[in-house]
């Protein structure tokens, strides 16, 4: 059967469609719904995969070439621990949970090219695996059940998953229990940074309520700990690193 080719302002319709998905799953996970994670992942997967046969929506208007919005912590290589970039831990009691970090408690946050964004690694398992967005989003839409359910999931994400290859565990003074929602916490936070780079106002604080934030730990052989990165500064009056042409001030520096 004939195709017949969507217009520009067809597919402009399709992004606004997206986006609007994109940040009800955003509210519906911050609810305590965190199924949505898987949600978040197919539309990210919308937005950005590219296949042989077929092409990302974001790649149809061309905006893969602007600069994509980065709120994780950079890996140090040294460090002997485990390491999720994107999340923070959520102390209270037995349930302790993985939670995104938003807007506050972004503390590092740069701009970057899509393959830079999209390949950055964000999570490191207990074994040393490295994980990028791109597989955690490719795995969670193709095998753990966003457009497709495999009978069997990739070593790496099962163990994340399901595993607790990051290694972190609350005690209850009887029993330790893994901390739960890595992936899904790490997915959620992805949307917040999709969100942050197609929305320019958008903005979005972590209102859990918790008895203590944990994050950014790492274990490094020496005395001397590594410097926390800084996030590059940009003059209010210097062109927005989003690729819009505008200035800071007048995009998402408003």
């Amino acid at each position: 059967m004939r195709k017949i080719k969507l217009k520009h302002e067809d597919l402009e319709e399709h992004l606004k469609e997206q986006i609007d998905f994109l940040n009800t799953s955003c509210i519906l996970y911050d609810d305590g719904k965190y199924s949505e994670a898987k949600r978040i992942a197919t539309i990210i997967r919308v937005l950005f995969h590219d296949t042989r046969n077929s092409k990302s929506l974001l790649g149809q208007l061309g905006l893969k070439s602007d600069s994509f919005y980065s709120s994780n912590l950079p890996l140090n290589k040294k460090s002997l621990s485990t390491y999720s970039g994107l999340t923070m831990i959520g102390m209270k009691g037995k349930d302790t949970l993985y939670y995104p970090k938003l807007d506050e408690m972004s503390f590092c946050v740069n701009w970057l090219p899509f393959e830079s964004w999209w390949e950055e690694v964000i999570i490191r398992d207990n074994i040393g695996n490295a994980i990028s967005r791109s597989s955690l989003i490719k795995n969670s839409t193709n095998q753990d059940g966003g457009a497709h359910v495999d009978e069997a999931l990739d070593e790496i994400y099962y163990n994340l998953a399901k595993n607790n290859s990051l290694e972190t565990e609350i005690f209850d003074g009887k029993s330790s229990t893994p901390i739960p929602n890595p992936e899904k916490a790490t997915i959620r936070q992805i949307g917040h940074e999709v969100l942050k780079t197609l929305l320019i106002d958008y903005e979005k604080k972590q209102t859990a309520k918790v008895n203590i934030w944990v994050g950014g730990t790492e274990t490094v052989v020496g005395s001397k700990p590594s410097s926390t990165p800084k996030s590059k500064k940009i003059g209010r009056n210097e062109k927005c690193p989003c690729g819009s042409g505008e200035k800071y001030k007048r995009c998402h520096g408003k």
